[in-house]
């Protein structure tokens, strides 16, 4: 039979339990400064994303919500979570998008769909 002092102790317990497994890490969310240009086939998104590794960079195109994640964690210093979500055309082929980090800097080129692609239309004469 448990008495009250034996719940207090299994409370305990599991708060000291729970106190080791909820480890906080002390993050500083960023929203990472984007230079945006667009080209005739295609946007080119350049994002500032230094001390990432890039294999931390998490990049989602889910409909026409575009989002960029990463940690980076450098010595001496907190940890800094980079967001960032854009609102994007409908279409855009997530197979045709490329990215490539370097120096510090994520850039995203993302394909407009063929039907946002300008076209010339050739005028016939009779």
């Amino acid at each position: 039979m448990m008495s009250a002092n034996n719940i207090k102790n299994v409370n305990h317990n599991r708060e000291q339990e729970q106190d080791k497994t909820n480890v906080e890490v002390k993050c500083v969310e960023f929203q990472p400064p984007v230079d945006i240009e667009e080209t005739k086939d295609e946007y080119i998104l350049n994002v500032d994303m230094p001390g990432v590794d890039p294999n931390a960079i998490d990049v989602n195109l889910d409909k026409d919500i575009l989002s960029i994640g990463a940690k980076a964690e450098i010595d001496g210093l907190p940890t800094r979570c980079y967001r960032r979500q854009f609102r994007v055309m409908r279409g855009l082929d997530p197979a045709k998008c490329k990215a490539d980090y370097k120096l510090g800097v994520l850039t995203l080129r993302l394909a407009k769909p063929s039907s946002q692609v300008p076209h010339q239309i050739k005028i016939s004469c009779e």
